[in-house]
């Protein structure tokens, strides 16, 4: 499995790994840290990559990772003041 690695635009660096699955899709995972301490792990799945060329493949999972994260993160919780 390929491993990638990035910073989230809200400052939470990544570490992911991807394989090819079912359905002309990748799969990935990824584990998120702040400050070095450990934050949470998202995992999702890319589709339609065969219309992707190989350079543009990690850029499309890093978007994926980011609205994985940043999304889930910005929902507020419902008792927050």
């Amino acid at each position: 499995m390929p491993d990638i690695a990035g910073i989230t635009s809200d400052g939470f660096d990544y570490t992911a790994m991807y394989v090819a699955a079912v359905l002309n899709s990748i799969v990935w995972a990824a584990t998120f840290r702040l400050e070095g301490c450990y934050r949470g792990v998202r995992h999702g799945r890319v589709f339609d990559v065969s219309e992707l060329a190989m350079i543009d493949l990690p850029s499309a999972i890093k978007d994926d990772i980011e609205n994985a994260w940043v999304k889930a993160n910005c929902i507020s919780h419902p008792h927050a003041s």
